[in-house]
């Protein structure tokens, strides 16, 4: 006769049922299983998880403003540091790519240097064999198809960060981690563009509110006074948010003179919510 120790029942008991919990979930949720430990594995309902994570990842990263008329294109974003002794984190938000192209990125930031330093690197190589600088439609062609390879490559996952691509001649555009490209501005040259995270329409809707108060005011845009309106609505975001580690603001433009087009890059401290 065999005899079963109930110390040793409980166990198998215990293992039995902890087997059946995880097979349910797995059926539940397969995301979770079966479909998310590959890149090229398609969700039953023709998604692929792990770019929609990605896409997800890049919607987490500090927010970026930009807007662009005829006094050319300025650009702000936040900088967080984990502490007020550490004065740079060492990762540029916004790059100067040639004369008239301007890339900001959010997200991942390890993601974004790597795909910023690509587009550099092209816009270079561009230069050095046609002898002229590269177009946008041609950069933004080439970066989407690196974004879209590592959709596909084996053995890599897809870049968790978002680019906004400025061109002083040709408009706002967004790159996706799938590799979409969207116009973000309008055809008359004029246009508002936000990525990263925060609420997109109220954040937009505050910028175009302050833009017509201009017109209104009959006082014509330039560069610093739209920089001022942009560091203005993210200080309010950030002193009415969570975000304890934010102390810079970066703003970034690229301005019209004549012919010639002059970028410029500024940090200004956040002020203390107490004050």
């Amino acid at each position: 006769m065999i005899v079963i120790r109930p110390t040793r029942l409980l166990v198998a008991i215990s293992i039995v049922v902890s087997f059946i919990s995880s097979c349910a979930n797995a059926n539940t949720d397969p995301i979770e299983g079966r479909y998310s430990f590959s890149l090229t594995t398609f969700h039953p309902s023709g998604t692929l998880p792990q770019l929609s994570h990605a896409v997800q990842a890049s919607t987490l990263g500090p927010p970026i403003l930009a807007v662009r008329g005829p006094f050319g294109i300025s650009l702000a974003s936040l900088q967080s540091l984990p502490s007020p002794l550490i004065k740079d984190d060492g990762t540029s938000r916004f790059a100067r790519v040639t004369n008239s192209i301007i890339v900001g990125h959010t997200g991942v930031n390890a993601d974004g240097r790597v795909v910023v330093e690509a587009a550099q690197r092209l816009a270079v190589e561009h230069s050095y064999t046609f002898q002229e600088e590269i177009p946008l439609n041609i950069l933004l062609e080439e970066i989407s198809l690196l974004f879209q390879e590592y959709t596909m490559k084996p053995g890599v996952r897809p870049f968790g960060c978002c680019l906004l691509m400025a061109g002083a001649n040709d408009g706002l555009f967004r790159i996706d981690p799938s590799g979409t490209v969207t116009k973000l501005d309008t055809c008359d040259g004029e246009g508002i563009a936000f990525i990263g995270r925060g609420n997109e329409e109220e954040i937009v809707n505050q910028v175009k509110h302050r833009m017509k108060c201009l017109e209104r005011e009959e006082e014509a845009a330039s560069v610093e006074t739209v920089n001022k309106i942009l560091v203005e609505i993210l200080q309010n975001e950030v002193m009415g948010g969570d975000d304890k580690l934010c102390q810079f603001i970066i703003s970034a433009s690229l301005k019209n003179r004549g012919n010639e087009l002059r970028f410029g890059m500024n940090r200004i401290p956040v002020h203390d919510r107490h004050d």
